[in-house]
């Protein structure tokens, strides 16, 4: 709805579809030792790495799949640290699909069954070893973590994921623990359409907006930025982020933390909706 708004910014980022966080915290694969893997021979050719007590495969794809690996199917730490060695802040939210390996059966993990909650363990190491490169570059720069959001179920939010999701990213925010790094945990309403049914799973226009306003805030409230957007706190953040009615909404920073509502240029309150599918 506010596309318009946006349209002449750039921001440069690096994504990569279905990859985890060890896509993004090695050099090389050097260090990757080929196995056997029943069932799997070609994951197998490719190499497996010890992270946290684990054995996690050196492909960089979703469910490791083999097509077109290669030594260099990786995105260097170092290099990332040289592309970013002039900026303020750096986001990452490159982690997600570490605790979503039960749904290609654990390949990636060598088929070891690992506890959502376990895995948080590899999650910390790569994360870690990504933190620190950039660092090393520039100890002065902002660096971000984005929480991982709850399951899914066509549009919507399941509610029973909500507890588990909340121990993943606690256990994240807790054990990263580097200079200049905050962790930007955030929710989505329950009951509203938050999620894309084109890609299933992932957050849409609505969810995006949440995550971009929770970002300002973290960093206004640690002083990064000196002046951000108005928003509620407390119990009336909670009722805002949730609040539908946007046209009879005379509370600008209530407004601002509807997942469905939002100020336009007028200054106005107005629905914001899901996007394009």
């Amino acid at each position: 709805d506010n596309a318009n708004e946006f349209a002449g910014l750039e921001t440069p980022r690096i994504g990569k579809v279905g990859w985890a966080s060890w896509g993004f915290a090695y050099d090389s694969k050097e260090d990757c030792t080929p196995a056997e893997f029943e069932g799997h021979p070609e994951i197998g050719q490719h190499g497996f790495r010890e992270i946290a007590g684990h054995q996690v495969s050196c492909i960089n794809s979703w469910a490791c799949n083999p097509a077109g690996q290669g030594k260099g199917t990786l995105v260097s730490p170092s290099a990332v640290a040289e592309d970013v060695k002039a900026a303020d802040v750096v986001l990452l939210s490159n982690w997600i699909n570490d605790s979503k390996q039960k749904w290609s059966q654990f390949k990636c993990y060598k088929s070891e069954t690992v506890d959502f909650v376990d895995t948080t363990d590899i999650t910390v190491v790569n994360l870690r070893r990504l933190i620190q490169a950039i660092h090393s570059k520039n100890p002065e720069t902002i660096v971000l973590i984005m929480a991982l959001y709850p399951g899914s179920s066509g549009p919507f939010v399941i509610e029973s994921s909500l507890a588990l999701t909340a121990m993943i990213n606690e256990k994240v925010s807790t054990l990263v623990n580097e200079p200049n790094t905050f962790f930007v945990d955030y929710t989505v309403p329950v009951g509203q359409d938050v999620f894309q049914t084109k890609h299933t799973g992932h957050l849409n226009c609505r969810g995006d907006k949440v995550m971009a306003t929770r970002v300002l805030e973290v960093m206004f409230d640690a002083g990064v930025l000196a002046r951000s957007l108005a928003l509620p706190k407390g119990d009336d953040s909670a009722r805002c982020l949730a609040e539908t009615a946007c046209e009879a909404m005379v509370d600008k920073s209530c407004c601002q933390r509807s997942a469905s509502c939002y100020v336009d240029t007028q200054g106005l309150c107005k629905s914001y909706g899901p996007g394009a599918q």
